[in-house]
Order: structure tokens, then sequence, then C-alpha cells
């Protein structure tokens, strides 16, 4: 059965609806080979991905694991991750310093794929279990308006790809499904892309009937002619699609000179291994600076924030939020907030 499937890939054939549930019976029941795998990741990615093809497994997902609505309204703060260009946990941060500033938060996370450390690695280094009981999870979500959460189900089906990716060092479809099946339905999504040909997929897939109700913002930062972060930053210009019910996608591109801000260097972004992130991490959250690099990561996480406190409607515009989560991350508060949401998880 997967021999059709790559043979469909390999003549830039989309995939269709029987086509998408063999593919995810044959990983839930673990019959593929990694070679198969690896086959299926570069052949998908060569075609390219559809709206289409990603919603209906994002779909089979959700549907499986039973997505919870206890909470919708709240943000979810995540993004695909697959720049590869090794920044420090900026969408993680951002998760942390919005709630403390009072808005619901319920991030969906992930492990590195192509990266030094993703969310839940740097999180678990901190000592937050992800996969703690749900009770838990939501006594302390009413107590810090913070919860981090994985969707297991992804990790149970789909987890075999990610080490394919680790290996040949691509990212691929995992990645587009990873924003979409966070375990918990939320009515405000802030989603990175890293590259602009994902952003008009996932804006697609998040104007579709299933999510008309939900407000989204995604984003992706160009640093150079082929290469994007999946943040906000003021390292390039920032492409922005917004979604919102009953209206059509709202395409604007922001940059630094908008904020009377000099374009800033990527690399001061960059971490070269998980030491520095977890000194970046703490360094940020205690809005505390001794260098250009902190100072410009605090920059970054303050910008990604007041993308959230626009979308979830505290602020007329991103700038606004710009300027008050900068002020709030400089206070320090979001470091104690922090240390509450981990006691509280413990």
């Amino acid at each position: 059965m997967i021999n059709n499937i790559l043979e469909k890939l390999k003549q830039k054939n989309d995939l269709n609806n029987n086509d998408l549930n063999i593919i995810y019976e044959l990983f839930k029941n673990k019959s593929l080979s990694e070679g198969e795998i690896k086959d299926l990741v570069i052949l998908w990615k060569e075609k390219g991905e559809t709206s289409f093809e990603i919603s209906t497994l994002a779909n089979l997902i959700n549907s499986n694991q039973k997505q919870n609505k206890k909470y919708v309204a709240a943000i979810d703060i995540c993004g695909t991750g697959g720049d590869k260009l090794n920044t420090f946990n900026i969408s993680t941060i951002t998760a942390i310093v919005t709630s403390s500033l009072g808005i619901k938060v319920i991030k969906h996370s992930g492990r590195s794929n192509t990266s030094i450390s993703g969310s839940v690695d740097i999180l678990n280094e901190l000592g937050v279990d992800v996969d703690i009981k749900e009770d838990i999870k939501e006594s302390c979500f009413q107590k810090t308006n913070l919860m981090i959460v994985s969707s297991k189900h992804l990790r149970e089906v789909f987890g075999e790809v990610k080490s394919v990716c680790k290996k040949i060092e691509i990212p691929s479809f995992v990645n587009l499904l990873g924003p979409l099946t966070n375990p918990y339905e939320t009515s405000f999504h802030l989603l990175g892309v890293s590259n602009i040909k994902w952003g008009n997929l996932l804006s697609s897939i998040l104007k579709s009937t299933n999510n008309s109700k939900k407000h989204s913002i995604i984003v992706s930062s160009k640093i150079s002619e082929n290469t994007y972060i999946d943040e906000l930053s003021f390292c390039g210009t920032n492409q922005i699609w917004q979604i919102q019910p009953d209206k059509e996608i709202i395409q604007q591109i922001i940059s630094p000179e908008e904020f009377g801000l000099p374009l800033a260097n990527i690399e001061n972004l960059k971490i070269t291994n998980k030491e520095e992130n977890k000194l970046i991490f703490e360094s940020v959250l205690k809005g505390r600076f001794t260098s250009i690099k902190e100072k410009d990561c605090i920059k970054a996480a303050a910008l990604n924030t007041g993308a959230a406190l626009f979308l979830t409607k505290r602020t007329n515009s991103i700038k606004a939020g710009y300027e008050i989560a900068l002020k709030h991350i400089q206070s320090g508060i979001g470091w104690e907030h922090f240390q509450n949401f981990i006691n509280c998880n413990r």
C-alpha cells in the first residue's frame, strides 16, 4: 500500500482521503520501515503538502485524541519549527510572559526535531514535566493561567517521523501537524512558520470550516532571501497573516523601523548548546541583560508577547502590545510567575 502512495508522491500527485487514512493506519500500527518513512518524508516535501492533506491528518488525530473543549477561551502559542537556525525558545517564553499578564495560555509543545532544544526539552531541564496527570495540569492552570501540553496521540502515531527527520535534518509534514493538534481546543492561536509557503497553507487551514471560530495570527520573520524564522523578530521584515471569523485573511508586513529600532543581528537570538539556552531563558524571564545578545532576546520575547496581546484584544496593535510586554518583562515578574508555575506542577 505504501508503495502506491510513494509512487503517487513521486509523480507529484496530491493524496486523497483514502491515501491519508492508509498513511494514518500504517503509522498507527507501526507497519513502516525507517526507509519507507524517509522516502515518504522526502517525496511528500518535494511534491509539497496541501491544506487538504494536512487538515485531514490533523482531524484524524484530533478526533482520536478527543480534543478537550473545557477551556476554549485561551490562546495557543506555538510554531512549526524547521528553520534550523537554533534560536532560543521564543514561543515558550512568550507563553510564560503572556500568562503572567493574566491571559489564559494553553501552549502546545514539542520536542526537538531539527534544533538544539525544543520546547519540551527546555521545560524538562527547568523542572517542568509536560506529561504529568491532567488534573494537576488543570489545577495549576486555574492558579497560573498557564498549561503546557503535548499531544500524546501525535507522538504515538508519528513519533518515528521525528526520529527520521532528525537524522536527515529536514522538517516534514509532522511540523505542520504539531500546531494543529493541541489536545485542548483554544479560541486564539499565535502560530509561527519557517517559510511563506507554510504560512499560506496553514492560514488556509485555519480559515476552513472546522476552525471558523478561531482568531489566529500566523507569523514569519524573513532574515535573508531564503531564510525565515518561525517567530516575529527585529532581525528582518515580518510577514503576518491575520485570520478572523467571517472575514478575509489580512496579510501585512511589519519591520523594525516601525518600532523605531535598528535591524537586529540574528546571531544574537541563536544558542550553541542547551546550557546557553537555559541561561538565556532565565535572563529573559528575569528581565536582566548584561549584553546586546540578552537585550535582543528580551526584545524578541516582548515583540511576540505583543502579538499575543493584540490577538487576544488586549491592545489595538502589536506595537502597543510590545511596549507593554517590554516593561513587564523588565520588571522580572515573568520569572516569579514561572517559579510559581513550576512549584504548582510539582
